[in-house]
């Protein structure tokens, strides 16, 4: 060693040909400008300016990738380091490393990080796919309705149980308020449900779904032409639509940010379900009310009914509405509730039909 230039930098590592998976020891000898890599009895001259090094990470290893698809990886960061500085390659990965250990930037970049993705959420996915559900053909919506319908008939639905002249007194109680909006045609279905109970869901196409439950639990049935004005104004908005593509977006960048697909193959096939889960932003709740009312009063129907039957559907699914004070966890169940507080919307409802009054 003692006739070796003083200025020879010597990496032990590993040596990939490029042509096959094997590898074998190898050391790497810089001096001068001059690159010799041996492993065995293969001898490798290069120049530095043939030589492409990866960042450095932390202590994770270094590659030098070499013509023709060689490879040499090794361990010694410090002496890769050297040898980067030595052909003035790698600065990117220099202040890659610096910036992983400086305690100040990282938290700047934890903070940073945490905002533009609690901006994305909340405000990014919600716009995109407001504007992508807005964009897409009837098509799209209608074979979604008929899927959805059919995959629930199949599951958590099954045939009203309601008399048949129950069910025309209803068709024409509602006939007056299914004219098409946005170009999409409006239909009614009855179903019996002991999974979801008293509720109603409009599809993407435009199909609302009454449960029996629902009816039995309104005592008039301008109670439950209220409940339909809101499933349209949902319908109106196309918020089915917006919801999927919400709920698809958020998806993907969750799989983006974890890098895990593994879920992907259940979420494909359990579209209705997603659907039907489907939690209706505040925004979207007060779009659909205020379009209910605004029905409503254009037909001259008391606004009351509608916060009648909210009332009443609150209750039947065990929730809260009193005006007794709250506590702290309450008041943080209802901030972290998509939909707006059932008390909250009632009051709302109330409060401009006594401004209409």
């Amino acid at each position: 060693m003692s006739n070796l230039p003083r200025s020879e930098l010597v990496i032990s590592g590993q040596f990939y040909s490029g042509n096959s998976s094997d590898r074998q020891d190898a050391q790497l000898r810089s001096a001068d400008g001059a690159v010799l890599i041996s492993a065995g009895a293969m001898r490798l001259a290069l120049s530095q300016d043939q030589i492409r090094i990866s960042p450095r990470i932390g202590d994770t290893p270094r590659y030098l990738h070499l013509p023709d698809d060689a490879v040499f990886e090794t361990n010694d960061n410090k002496r890769v380091d050297q040898l980067s500085r030595s052909i003035r390659k790698g600065r990117g990965g220099r202040m890659l490393h610096y910036l992983e250990h400086h305690l100040g930037l990282i938290l700047v970049a934890v903070v940073v990080t945490i905002a533009a993705s609690a901006l994305t959420f909340v405000h990014g996915v919600p716009w995109t796919a407001r504007l992508v559900a807005q964009a897409l053909p009837a098509a799209v919506a209608e074979q979604l309705g008929e899927t959805t319908l059919m995959s629930l008939d199949e599951t958590w639905l099954a045939p009203s149980e309601l008399p048949e002249s129950r069910l025309q007194e209803l068709r024409q109680s509602f006939l007056p308020y299914l004219a098409p909006v946005s170009d999409t045609p409006l239909k009614v279905v009855f179903r019996a449900s002991d999974t979801i109970g008293a509720n109603a869901l409009a599809l993407p196409d435009g199909t609302v779904i009454f449960t029996d439950d629902l009816v039995s639990l309104a005592e008039h049935d301008d109670e439950l032409i209220a409940i339909l004005t809101h499933e349209i104004g949902h319908v109106a908005h196309r918020h089915g639509l917006q919801g999927m593509v919400q709920s698809s977006l958020t998806f993907w960048l969750f799989v983006m940010m974890t890098g895990d697909l593994s879920a992907f193959s259940d979420t494909t096939v359990a579209v209705p379900a997603v659907l039907m889960s489907l939690s209706y932003s505040r925004e979207m709740e007060r779009q659909a009310d205020a379009y209910a009312l605004q029905t409503m009063k254009s037909r001259g129907l008391d606004p009351a009914h509608f916060a009648n039957i909210l009332a009443r559907l609150s209750e039947s699914h065990g929730a809260e509405i009193s005006d007794t004070e709250k506590s702290h966890w309450d008041q943080l169940g209802d901030l972290l509730s998509s939909h707006p507080a059932t008390r909250e919307r009632i009051e709302q409802i109330r409060q401009q039909n006594i401004t209409a009054d």
